[in-house]
């Protein structure tokens, strides 16, 4: 999780991060922005979408 920038996101929800890989949070997302496009983790794998912590991990959401 070094790399993990989820913790500094304005819409961090509080719990763990990671959650293009791990899946949603389980705690109440307040969308205030997303950051998830300057992530390393994002730009390694080549995901499109964002707000992982609202919507599911990238496996579950990604097209």
């Amino acid at each position: 999780m070094q790399r993990c920038i989820c913790g500094t996101c304005p819409s961090f929800p509080g719990d763990d991060g990671f959650y293009c890989a791990r899946g949603k949070s389980q705690n109440e997302v307040v969308r205030r922005g997303c950051i998830c496009g300057d992530c390393e983790n994002y730009k390694e794998f080549g995901l499109s979408k964002g707000y992982y912590c609202a919507d599911g991990s990238a496996a579950e959401i990604e097209e």
